[in-house]
Formats: C-alpha cells, structure tokens, sequence
C-alpha cells in the first residue's frame, strides 16, 4: 500500500470517527483499564467522568517498602485538578477524575479531553503503579 493510500485511509477512519457521537467508551492505556462516560446537567454544562482501578497494595508482610511509596505517592499526588486516587477496603486503588466541561462532549472531542486528561495525570498514574501490585 502506497502512503498516500494509508493517508487516505487513516483520513477516512477519522472522518467516521467524527460523525460517531459516542459519549462513553473503555480504553487501556498503559495496561491500566479506563471507563470514561460524559453527561450534561440542566444547565447545559458537561461533565467527563474517568475511572480506572489502579492495583492494589501490597501487603505489609510482602513488600512493606513499596507499600509505603505507594501511600505516600497516593496522598501527595492526590489533588482533585489532577484526578482523585483512592484505596478500598481491601487495598484496591483507584482513579478518578470529573472534569467540567461547557457541554456534553461527545466522539472526537471527548477523545480530545480524554488524551489531555490523561496528560495531566500521566507522571502520577505511572508513579504511582510502577508501587502497586496488578490485579
């Protein structure tokens, strides 16, 4: 296939993601499962909602040092502009971040806001998993 083939095609696969209006969708990125949905309030102001459960935490007796980054990583990372982390009651950690928005965003420019939230919170979602135990 020549390049102005794939060119062509890559143009035509984002065209058909423009004219899609999806407002939810689940996604990995890193190995980490995101579910992200948008809504609108009576307003007409949106919101973008993304979740993701992180690992979990090691248990003392397995690995008390990375237990410790790990908490420490999630209590000082864990600011509402960059996303809110929090540990379940069986050591689960998770991710989660509401974002204002002027509308209910919907196919690409969801995905737009998807990619800049992510950004945003990159260095300490990886930080902090490169502590935590998978799932």
């Amino acid at each position: 296939m020549k390049l102005d083939e794939k060119l062509t095609k890559a143009q035509d696969q984002l065209t058909v993601l423009d004219e899609m209006a999806f407002d939810h969708l689940e996604f990995d990125w890193e190995g980490i499962n995101f579910h992200a949905a948008t809504d609108v309030n009576n307003n007409g102001q949106g919101h973008v909602h993304l979740k993701a459960s992180l690992g979990r935490l090691y248990f003392t007796v397995e690995n008390s040092a990375q237990r410790a980054i790990a908490i420490d990583r999630l209590y000082s990372t864990n600011r509402d502009i960059d996303g809110n982390y929090a540990i379940g009651p069986k050591g689960d950690v998770s991710f989660r971040s509401i974002t204002r928005t002027d509308g209910q965003l919907t196919g690409t420019n969801l995905m737009c806001a998807l990619t800049t939230i992510i950004l945003e919170a990159e260095n300490h979602l990886r930080a902090l998993r490169s502590h935590l135990k998978a799932h």
